[in-house]
């Protein structure tokens, strides 16, 4: 058995073994063979979807009748969308189907894609994928056995290790990131960059408190590079960094996989992670909490995510489903037709999730007002789906004790305020800057980018800004993204 988020609907595979039974098809010619269907066939009208279908989406959107005049502009834009989900599930094939025993490579994570290429994944014959069983929820399936973990890094391994591990922190994945920098340091092909790399493990181990792992650590280091090693840092207790945007972690026993702030086709990561814990926890739980902002593509991944597990055996608890409300209704407008209804959907599944039948039937009346078809009944969530209260908002930009502006601390992210707004307010009357990063322990990938954009601006108006006492892990990000370009980053001494 086999599990597949993104899987073909079953009644495509039994209508072809209807069409290829014994008996011939009214029309068909004496050598039995069905002339093929016109390729250009208009898209399917969309038809009454039940939120407890037996089977999860097509391959391709949903797609309906545009409500503009111009129904050639219309189908024009639903095909776009249907091949911007085939390119994104043709890579999600390449991750998830790739074989057991291929080797597995070390460099891999979340946000590699952002500074890395993948090669292409060896794949089953597609005899063999369709002669799957797909309905079932089966954990340990060879689907599963091809994780993340099996992606090879195209690029050499000392930048890209440098590299991938800063994008992985940036994003809260900090578990992935130093299982990064271990595999990369024991493997030992990191060339020039061998001793970032060991400084990058010692500032992990420094974030997560393990004292003892530390001095093991120097200990090593010393006998490796003959040269003494980086002091502990005592971090501000209060600005502990929170994981997010899809860092796996464990809660009682369960896994955690927090979605990031955007979902959008970039949620295949978070969702690859999900998968790779479903083979070895019962209890999975999909964190929401951060979430702003859903686009249709990312609406359809999560919603095909949703309705998997609405017929598996493991039990899924969604947090924050609070959340996702606002996006969803943001990316959804009644009377206007999308090229798909997965928006609709998904909130239509948030609400049942939630126990609220007032705002399901609501949105039901809508739905069908602009897709003129019976909209979704109501039935509760099925029992091993539920909801938990969204997490306290973690705490991302804590004051400075001191009275410097510029003393930076704990964890930034978002938009980079309150602390972006007073380094441009500084800049108004200072044109040499200088911002304190001693007590800074990540800037997320999100906000170390609006701060580039934020350091050219300063830059043409004539201001300079010098970034002091940065860890190496956050330097790493500013070198990746360009900062180190355009502004004086001095990192932290050893």
């Amino acid at each position: 058995m086999v599990f597949s988020f993104f899987k073909k609907d079953p009644k495509d595979a039994k209508d072809r073994s209807r069409k290829g039974g014994s008996g011939a098809r009214p029309g068909t010619p004496a050598g039995g063979r069905v002339p093929p269907a016109p390729v250009g066939r208009p898209l399917a009208e969309p038809v009454n979807r039940s939120l407890n279908r037996a089977s999860l989406p097509s391959q391709r959107f949903a797609t309906t009748e545009n409500a503009i005049p111009d129904k050639e502009l219309a189908r024009s834009l639903a095909m776009e969308t249907a091949a911007k989900i085939d390119a994104i599930e043709s890579e999600m094939a390449r991750d998830f189907l790739r074989p057991s025993q291929q080797n597995v490579g070390a460099n891999t994570g979340g946000g590699a894609a952002v500074a890395t290429q993948r090669l292409s994944a060896t794949l089953p014959a597609p005899a063999a994928i369709a002669s799957r069983d797909d309905d079932a929820f089966d954990a340990h399936g060879d689907a599963l056995a091809g994780s993340i973990d099996a992606i090879e890094i195209h690029t050499s391994g000392a930048g890209s290790v440098i590299d991938e591990t800063a994008i992985l922190f940036a994003n809260g994945q900090v578990e992935e990131a130093e299982a990064n920098l271990r595999a990369a340091i024991e493997a030992d092909d990191l060339g020039h960059a061998r001793q970032m790399a060991w400084l990058m493990l010692f500032e992990l181990i420094n974030q997560r408190g393990d004292r003892a792992a530390f001095e093991k650590l120097t200990m090593d280091y010393a006998l490796r590079f003959e040269n003494s090693a980086p002091a502990w840092v005592d971090y501000v207790a209060a600005a502990a960094p929170r994981p997010g945007g899809g860092a796996p972690a464990t809660t009682a026993g369960a896994a955690v996989v927090r979605l990031p702030n955007v979902v959008d086709a970039n949620v295949v990561k978070p969702l690859e992670q999900l998968k790779q814990l479903a083979a070895s926890h019962p209890t999975l739980t999909l964190d929401a909490s951060g979430v702003r902002s859903i686009d249709l593509v990312g609406a359809e991944l999560l919603l095909r995510v949703v309705n998997a597990f609405k017929r598996a055996s493991h039990e899924l608890i969604v947090q924050g489903a609070e959340q996702l409300i606002n996006p969803l209704r943001a990316a959804i407008e009644p009377g206007r037709r999308d090229a798909s209804d997965a928006g609709w959907m998904l909130l239509l599944e948030v609400f049942r999730l939630l126990g609220r039948q007032d705002d399901f039937d609501e949105t039901g009346i809508q739905y069908c007002i602009t897709f003129e078809v019976s909209p979704p009944s109501w039935e509760p969530a099925p029992p091993n789906m539920k909801t938990r209260a969204a997490a306290p908002a973690p705490v991302a930009a804590t004051a400075p004790a001191s009275d410097d502006p510029l003393a930076w601390r704990g964890v930034i992210e978002a938009e980079g305020e309150p602390f972006f707004g007073r380094l441009a307010a500084l800049a108004r009357v200072h044109k040499e800057l200088a911002v304190d990063c001693g007590q800074l322990r990540r800037m997320a990938f999100s906000a170390a980018s609006a701060l580039l954009t934020l350091v050219m601006k300063l830059q043409q108006g004539g201001a300079t800004v010098e970034f002091r006492n940065v860890n190496v892990m956050v330097g790493a990000l500013f070198q990746l993204l360009g900062i180190t370009a355009i502004a004086a980053v001095q990192l932290r001494r050893a």
